[in-house]
């Protein structure tokens, strides 16, 4: 089987020829030690721009996001498929800069209100959460109505691009999944709000926040289908909605306001016969249900040092759903030996790859991780998941 053949057969809750392997992302400063460090930086040509336009640098810089963006990906999934990946996901970022006078930071907004920090990872971006700014009924109507006006088709139009340009370039050596990462729905609305105002609408106003979400869904779908008008055949949804101690809300709270914009997306690209998983951090076993009803096909992060459980969750929703990740990474892929991370692939595929339906993930990602321990994760999946397995 070649990559994509792979992942779609776990994805049907079939077993391939092995068990894939994937990451949501490898960070830009990894890539650069995979493939070599660019001759020009992102913050080379961030400064480059102010140099050149001192009045309007944030505008001029915007301009070139698109191309920066294309950039970053394509790297990523080179770099994935150069330490043997099965699956790498990418995604543009709705985002632009802007300069706050007095603020010496590197700003950027998105469309949905939240403020970030362009940080220094090596001369690559690394984008931080600051704070939300849709925190009024007035400030949510024209922002609601931006998303459902210009800004659809503006991005409609950009991924289709992006998309073709780096699935053309790497389809024949891994498959190339979208994700709407640092866009996905519960932390766009919940963070585009700022957490305390949207939990204070929570229980003063669900329907308002439901409002939020779908809005933000359907936007979401618009892209998607964009995205499958340009060959894209499997989506991530990014959305923590756990901490390591349990869900953010109540089950029923994300039964309430946040499961009928998740059908929106599930549905749109369920009606073009393609396949969309959910990925969320933290203790996760108690929304295992939501997830299943909310209609994803899949399930990723399996946060380990969240205290989720691989053979609860196979047990559970191992028939409905196709597990993806379980692979830590806060020690095993970071600190850990070679043997830490051959005994964590080696328990992960005894415990969820029987039958099929699992794919060998790392629970998430960040700058810290080592590129030899995620060789490893590879090579150890490679080593330990060929059906039938015989572990």
């Amino acid at each position: 089987m070649n990559c994509r053949e792979r992942v779609l057969t776990a994805l049907n809750l079939e077993e391939p020829d092995r068990v894939p392997c994937h990451t949501i992302l490898i960070d830009a400063n990894n890539v650069d030690e995979i493939l070599g460090k660019p001759k020009i930086t992102d913050f080379d040509t961030l400064e480059q721009v102010k140099r050149d336009n001192p009045e309007n640098w944030p505008e001029e810089m915007s301009k070139l996001l698109e191309g920066v963006e294309t950039s970053i990906f394509s790297r990523c999934v080179e770099a994935a498929s150069a330490i043997g990946l099965d699956c790498m996901q990418v995604g543009i970022v709705p985002v632009e800069f802007f300069d706050n006078p007095g603020d010496e930071r590197e700003l950027m907004r998105d469309i949905f209100g939240r403020v970030w920090e362009a940080r220094n990872n090596k001369g690559n971006f690394n984008p931080y959460y600051l704070y939300g700014t849709v925190n009024s009924p007035e400030k949510w109507k024209e922002t609601k109505e931006a998303i459902e006006g210009p800004i659809t088709e503006k991005y409609t139009t950009m991924v289709k691009k992006f998309y073709r340009r780096i699935n053309k370039k790497h389809k024949d050596n891994i498959f190339v999944a979208v994700t709407n990462d640092l866009a996905g729905v519960f932390e766009s609305a919940s963070q585009g709000m700022g957490m305390a105002y949207y939990s204070r609408m929570l229980h003063k106003d669900p329907k308002h926040i439901k409002e939020v979400h779908e809005v933000i869904a359907q936007f979401t779908a618009d892209c998607y289908n964009a995205y499958m008008d340009a060959g894209a055949e499997l989506f991530v949804e990014s959305g923590d909605l756990a901490y390591h101690t349990g869900p953010m809300m109540s089950p029923k709270k994300f039964y309430e306001v946040l499961l009928p914009a998740y059908r929106i997306i599930t549905d749109a690209v369920h009606e073009r016969g393609q396949k969309i998983v959910l990925h969320t951090d933290g203790h996760v076993t108690p929304l295992l249900d939501f997830v299943v009803d909310c209609g994803f096909d899949g399930l990723q992060s399996l946060e380990p040092t969240a205290g989720v459980d691989l053979a609860v969750v196979k047990k559970k929703v191992g028939d409905k759903l196709c597990l993806m990740g379980n692979i830590d990474v806060a020690h095993d892929l970071t600190y850990g030996t070679k043997e830490e991370v051959f005994n964590a692939v080696k328990y992960a595929i005894k415990t969820a790859g029987s039958g099929g339906g699992f794919i060998v993930s790392a629970a998430n990602m960040h700058p810290h991780v080592k590129v030899q321990n995620l060789k490893w994760m590879v090579e150890a999946t490679r080593e330990f998941g060929n059906y039938p397995l015989s572990l």
